[in-house]
């Protein structure tokens, strides 16, 4: 009888974005409780992720480039948020800018663990750590930009620089940071609330 070979079933492989919305579940459970990214496995993200280990290391390199790729997708989201007041801060309002700001906030608080992640990480990967940098030098510059203009216009405080960008940023970044995962949304409306407050009068002439 002649022998039958039999071909094995090829290997499905995952789009990288299925993987990526797996592993940040997995990164917001296993943190949820208080562990550090740091002690957190790459086998043991790939388990409570419900994928292989090998599909990891299919997409990436190490946990830093993991980090990297969900840094990219955080802070395009809250770029997009800051576009309604930077894209025209001379004519925005007041409530320009916090839509801009709760915006902002809530896309850092929809990914506390990829924004804990990134924190951690930079600590001890340097090009974790310069990209992080890098991006939030971007955010500077936007917001540098934007006072600027407001200047130019007229509208801005007497003796406000653009050096005030970096304090503000910065600020932004430490409050989101520290709001905790069970906020409640009383709680991130104060917080936009003293954010709106702070940056408004230090940029703008008018108190509206």
């Amino acid at each position: 009888m002649p022998s039958v070979t039999r071909r094995s079933k090829p290997r499905e492989v995952l789009p990288a974005s299925s993987v990526e919305e797996a592993l940040v579940g997995a990164m917001e459970r296993l943190v949820a409780g208080g562990r550090s990214f740091t002690a957190v496995s790459v086998d043991e993200l790939a388990r409570e992720a419900g994928i292989a280990r090998s599909t990891f290391y299919l997409h990436f390199r190490d946990k830093g480039e993991l980090v990297q790729s969900l840094m990219q997708r955080l802070m395009g989201e809250v770029l997009q948020a800051a576009a309604v007041w930077l894209a025209r801060p001379v004519e925005a309002t007041r409530e320009d800018l916090r839509a801009a700001l709760a915006g902002m906030v809530a896309a850092y608080q929809q990914h506390r663990a990829v924004m804990h992640a990134m924190v951690e990480t930079a600590a001890y990967d340097a090009e974790v750590s310069r990209m992080f940098h890098e991006k939030l030098d971007f955010m500077i510059g936007q917001t540098r930009l934007a006072i600027r203009r407001v200047q130019q216009a007229g509208r801005a405080q007497p003796g406000v620089t653009a050096d005030a960008a970096d304090v503000l940023v910065w600020a932004l970044e430490r409050n989101c940071h520290r709001l905790p995962a069970d906020s409640k949304p009383a709680q991130v409306a104060k917080v936009v609330d003293a954010l709106v407050h702070v940056v408004w009068r230090s940029i703008y002439l008018d108190k509206a």
